[in-house]
């Protein structure tokens, strides 16, 4: 019976140091994801997953090849 409780105390103690050194990743620590706005559809969509395309020098974010192409035939 001593032996297990010392097991268990072992155990224990190993997870924490372990834990110590390798430290899990928090979503706290994650900064938050960019999103941007599709000017065509106005749809929010993560930065890193836009097409950015740049229009009478502009630069804009869509969310779709084709919603590009529909924002650039209706812009003068």
């Amino acid at each position: 019976m001593a032996r297990l409780a010392l097991f268990g105390i072992f155990v224990v103690l190993l997870i924490l140091i372990a834990r110590a050194i390798f430290p899990s990743k928090s979503s706290s620590n994650e900064e938050p994801t960019e999103m941007v706005m599709d000017p065509n559809n106005g749809v929010y969509i993560p930065k890193s997953e836009a097409i950015k395309k740049t229009v009478n020098g502009k630069e804009y974010y869509f969310s779709s090849e084709q919603s590009a192409e529909d924002f650039i035939n209706k812009t003068p």
